[in-house]
């Protein structure tokens, strides 16, 4: 991070996310990770990896490092080699996967607020979870679903209102 020039540490990071999650049961947490970026180590990356299994996060975007002209990393040595990016940037989008998934699951049974979508057979909850809906209903309605499955919901309520 600090060849990044960001101004936290990992353990501020994962302090942070923790809170949110404390203030906000059912929040979705997403993050962006570099993997690869020059001089990184395999115990660095291991330690990441680490990092974000524990961290309750709905979901992780990962960009393998390349080099960017006119950046300063680009100018750095110690570059990791393509097929270490690459492998690394595999486990941490794996690591990712399990935590979607992870996620998902922990709203089985919960009721949420949603936005009906696209042509009114699906719904995007509050904490950004896209459904199928068991009934059609008008776009641009706000509904409560009950959350059935990863991606199934079932409405509620009559009880709504539509966004114009």
């Amino acid at each position: 991070l600090r060849a990044m020039h960001r101004p936290y540490t990992a353990e501020h990071y994962e302090r942070l996310v923790a809170g949110i999650a404390d203030a906000i049961p059912g929040a979705a947490i997403g993050t962006d990770v570099i993997a690869g970026f020059p001089d990184e180590t395999d115990e660095q990356s291991e330690t990441l990896a680490a990092l974000l299994e524990r961290l309750p996060l709905s979901h992780v975007h990962v960009f393998p490092y390349s080099d960017r002209p006119g950046t300063e990393a680009s100018s750095m040595r110690g570059k990791v080699e393509g097929p270490t990016v690459r492998a690394r940037a595999a486990r941490l989008r794996s690591i990712g996967e399990g935590l979607s998934a992870r996620f998902k699951a922990s709203q089985l049974g919960q009721v949420r607020r949603a936005l009906v979508v696209d042509d009114g057979t699906s719904a995007v909850t509050d904490n950004y979870l896209k459904l199928a809906l068991d009934r059609p209903r008008e776009r641009n309605e706000w509904i409560d679903v009950l959350v059935e499955g990863p991606y199934q919901g079932r409405v509620v309520s009559r009880e709504s209102s539509v966004v114009r």
